[in-house]
């Protein structure tokens, strides 16, 4: 299993934003050092909360700050966007990342940066899938591209700058439906979930599980050809994370700023999609509940541990878990809860940090127990 941060970010509207700049890059380098696999950074507009309008301009200087650690546009929003500057913004910094740049695409899930787009939400999706067509044409000739579409004209033009890898990885992200996971596995796509889809959803209809999109996403690779497994190996689910000495010293040191994080998700409107049962009233989806039912990542490492673990049961196995990049709590606490993660959680998840698994190795072929 891989590991990583989704910073959307989310400072409050009443902090110092340049000063969250920073810390968020300090963040990043941080996480570079204690072998995170990789990081992604949100596109947002409106809404007062998440204030990075461009993700390629983030990462370009987080680049900078850091020596390995793969970075990924979480997502462009490419219902707002000229394609053909996209696909050659992002060619560019895929060369100054060195290639360590994930496309990352998405079709914008804030309701009110919509709006100030004057976007139909019918045609979120359409936009989207028209826009990667484009993209895909032009980074698979070398020739002059011309695309008459719905949404999107395409003029006799050609990327000059072409991506650092001759297949750049592109990813997805979904939030309401199924259909982007149907898309990353029948295109060969990386699919991303975010931090409050459920697990599992009882009684909920149209509102999709982390277990459905998992299944829509092997079923379209099976369709397409592809292996479901290595699809589900490419997929990274976003949760909240946090790491303390206990569960119970965990949630008491993030409940009171956690409130004002979900009270704008909440806001949003943005509450229906993290119930399990439709019937639910808002007032019950609270800290307590969704720590149990989403169900969050938080406690101790040996209790984060088993969560991991009954995750990527429950869902059918997946790739990677991003944690959502919060600022509940004070950067030293923040930055224990990420040192506690790298020391003592990823060993037991991937075997390569484990030295006990190393020392069985060698026991066995030494003919040892």
């Amino acid at each position: 299993m891989r590991f990583g941060l989704f910073v959307m970010p989310e400072p409050f509207p009443w902090s110092n934003w340049t000063l969250s700049y920073d810390l968020k890059l300090d963040e990043i380098a941080l996480a570079d050092r204690l072998g995170y696999d990789e990081v992604w950074v949100g596109e947002h507009h409106t809404g007062a909360y998440e204030n990075i309008p461009a993700p390629d301009i983030f990462l370009a200087k987080a680049s900078a700050v850091s020596h390995r650690i793969a970075l990924g546009t979480g997502t462009i929003n490419l219902p707002y966007h000229d394609p053909f500057l996209v696909a050659e913004r992002l060619a560019f910094l895929d060369h100054l990342t060195h290639g360590r740049l994930i496309y990352g695409f998405g079709g914008g899930g804030l309701v009110s940066d919509k709006r100030f787009f004057q976007l139909d939400p019918a045609e979120g999706g359409p936009r989207l899938i028209e826009a990667l067509d484009i993209i895909e044409a032009l980074y698979s000739s070398t020739e002059y591209v011309n695309f008459d579409g719905k949404f999107w004209t395409v003029d006799h033009k050609r990327i000059q700058v072409r991506p650092y890898h001759p297949r750049p990885q592109f990813a997805v992200a979904g939030m309401s439906g199924v259909h982007n996971f149907a898309l990353c596995g029948s295109r060969g796509y990386a699919a991303l979930s975010i931090y409050f889809t459920p697990v599992s959803v009882e009684a909920n209809p149209g509102v999709p599980d982390l277990g459905a999109q998992g299944a829509a996403l092997a079923r379209a690779a099976e369709e397409a050809g592809r292996d479901p497994a290595q699809a589900r190996a490419g997929w990274r689910i976003c949760r909240e994370v946090y790491v303390s000495d206990s569960k119970n010293a965990a949630m008491n040191e993030i409940r009171e700023s956690l409130r004002q994080s979900y009270d704008y998700l909440f806001k949003v409107g943005l509450a229906p999609l993290m119930k399990r049962d439709a019937t639910m009233p808002d007032a019950e989806v609270t800290f307590d509940w969704m720590v149990e039912n989403i169900p969050w990542i938080i406690g101790s490492p040996s209790e984060c541990v088993a969560q991991i673990q009954d995750l990527h049961e429950a869902v059918g196995g997946f790739g990677t878990l991003l944690f959502n990049s919060r600022e509940w709590v004070t950067t030293d606490r923040w930055n224990r809860s990420l040192e506690l993660f790298a020391r003592y959680v990823t060993p037991h998840l991937r075997a390569r940090d484990d030295q006990r698994f190393r020392t069985e190795l060698a026991d066995d072929a030494l003919g040892g127990g």
